[in-house]
């Protein structure tokens, strides 16, 4: 339960913040046009999530991390544009007397390119939580079982979290800016897309460095401190939707309005409480997200039993050189996961698995102890004979090992005999980069 509880929030709750801060803005500053705008790019990048997750996860794409790298390029690239056509025409969208004809291009411009940058977005982030309930294990006992229950409970807490989570920031902005407070809302939305597109640069980093496209020392150190340190882009964003719920607060205790009728009295009551009740939702997500970011991850931890890390036999060439790596198969014929190593000449430890996938078959499933998604995280035998990712929980199905896709080993080429199971020196070589260090 826990585990799908910290991996849509993971995925999701920052990004539900930051689309609650655009759309409240759109519905702030920019006409009815800009703001079905801004509901086009988030229908639009919901579709193209979904097509991702469908085609990632039952199609072998060729270079599949590619799919989500240009992603994440392009919403790189959209923040970029966004950014400068707010500087360009924000002046114009945000005084209440202007030129007509600037107010409305400068609505067009700046909420198309705000829906752009929300669409490509959720076309990164969205597949991953779509795609998990089709990965709940419940141990062979069905979907009417008290396990699948559990994950799914988990996984649609985590859902309703990110959910209110983005209502209570757009509902709290919203009311914010009806009650003439809107430099506040507006300043924490340009900080937090920011905020997010540094933590959008960091994973596009980190795929760039890891597979050396881009090798660069700063990078790479960079990339892996914005990773270790991603729930604080969280954080960041909930700490700016908290100030202006602050000057809220504050607003509601001081400011005294003018009112002609005890109705129009009651309103402007009503709406200062409003505005206090979504305050007081986004201080329980806060700390919900804390707790999934913490405590639930202590919790969900699991005593990982490695399996050791075996030498295979190294067969030479006529020149001396290691040619090929040979697991026999009386090593690996047992049913459980082993692990092999070699070390390369540059020095990096390229592990590799088998396991055999079927007892009483010579089918075995070989390739790299790392995947596309999770790295060079590897793989671990729990105590009910299954292969689990190390990093994401993930329970591989043993019969697609050595196959693409999904978190599933990257494949290696190899050759089989009845005796043994021969990989290429040259594999090893080839994919050092993935355990580079």
């Amino acid at each position: 339960m826990l585990t799908y509880l910290i991996n849509v929030t993971d995925d999701m709750l920052a990004l539900s913040l930051v689309i609650g801060m655009i759309v409240a803005f759109l519905d702030t500053y920019c006409s009815g046009s800009g703001r079905i705008t801004g509901r086009i790019g988030l229908l639009a990048g919901v579709i193209a999530a979904g097509v991702r997750a469908y085609f990632t996860n039952t199609r072998r794409i060729k270079d599949g991390w590619k799919v989500g790298t240009y992603g994440l390029g392009f919403s790189l690239g959209f923040l970029v544009l966004t950014a400068a056509a707010v500087a360009v025409f924000g002046y114009f969208l945000m005084r209440k007397k202007n030129c007509p004809k600037m107010k409305t291009a400068a609505n067009w411009v700046i909420s198309i390119c705000f829906a752009l940058f929300m669409g490509a977005c959720l076309y990164c982030s969205l597949p991953n939580v779509l795609t998990y309930p089709f990965k709940f294990d419940t141990g062979g006992h069905g979907l009417i079982s008290s396990d699948f229950f559990l994950r799914l409970g988990g996984y649609l807490l985590g859902v309703i979290i990110c959910a209110l989570s983005g209502i209570g920031v757009y509902k709290l902005y919203m009311c914010a800016a009806k009650k003439g407070i809107r430099a506040v809302p507006f300043v924490s939305m340009c900080i937090g897309v920011v905020l997010y597109g540094v933590y959008y640069f960091g994973k596009l980093m980190a795929v760039l460095t890891t597979r050396s496209i881009i090798d660069d020392v700063n990078m790479f150190s960079f990339a892996a401190q914005s990773n270790n340190l991603s729930c604080w882009y969280t954080y960041g964003l909930f700490i700016l939707a908290l100030i202006t719920a602050v000057v809220f607060f504050a607003g509601s205790l001081t400011k005294k309005e003018p009112f002609s009728t005890k109705a129009q009295h009651r309103k402007q009551r009503a709406l200062w409480r409003s505005g206090r009740r979504y305050s007081l939702l986004l201080i329980l997500c806060f700390i919900a997200g804390i707790l999934c970011s913490t405590l639930f991850v202590e919790m969900n931890k699991v005593v990982i039993r490695e399996a050791p890390v075996e030498e295979p036999v190294i067969i030479k060439d006529s020149d001396g050189e290691d040619k090929e790596l040979q697991v026999p198969l009386e090593m690996v014929s047992d049913g459980h996961l082993h692990r092999f190593g070699y070390k390369t000449g540059e020095g990096n430890q390229v592990r590799f698995i088998v396991v055999l996938k079927q007892e009483n078959t010579s089918n075995y499933g070989v390739g790299l102890d790392a995947c596309e998604i999770c790295g060079e995280a590897g793989y671990y035998e729990n105590s009910a004979g299954q292969i689990v990712c190390k990093k994401c929980n993930v329970i591989m199905n043993r019969t697609t090992i050595g196959m693409k896709g999904g978190c599933n080993p990257i494949i290696i080429d190899y050759d089989m005999d009845e005796n043994a199971i021969t990989v290429p020196v040259s594999e090893m070589i080839k994919n050092q980069k993935v355990f580079k260090s």
